[in-house]
């Protein structure tokens, strides 16, 4: 009877173990570039998010400015905090600055396709599509 119930308790045990390693989280992490908002326009600036699970932090540039935000991930759910952005004017670059300051704000989840994210509003609105940024050692 003790055999049996070591065998049962070893049996749920390792089927736990396997299912938890097999259950991950895909995180956001490094160098993302801004290749699309609001998924007409596409951007030739260099427009580059760095996320950093470290803190939660987002950094980059809007093609102008320089901005900051926390983020939270949890899946495929994404949110932003407000961002935090310096304030020069950069004639023409303006309304695209806006655009994905404004983007950020909207975020509620994100859906991967390789190395591209497309970020998505509450309403399953598309806000931007980002590229993972791969550096050659």
């Amino acid at each position: 009877m003790k055999q049996i119930l070591f065998l049962v308790c070893s049996l749920i045990l390792f089927s736990c173990a396997n299912t938890a390693d097999t259950v991950t989280e895909e995180i956001l992490l490094g160098e993302y570039r801004v290749i699309e908002i609001d998924v007409e326009q596409s951007l030739e600036n260099e427009i580059i998010f760095d996320f950093s699970p470290v803190g939660n932090r987002v950094s980059g540039n809007t093609g102008c400015n320089r901005f900051s935000a926390n983020y939270s991930q949890q899946g495929n759910n994404l949110e932003f905090s407000t961002p935090m952005n310096t304030r020069k004017y950069c004639k023409g670059k303006m309304e695209v600055e806006k655009q994905i300051l404004s983007s950020l704000e909207k975020a509620s989840r994100l859906d991967r396709n390789g190395k591209e994210i497309v970020v998505y509003s509450s309403n399953n609105i598309p806000l931007m599509t980002l590229i993972k940024i791969e550096h050659s050692e």
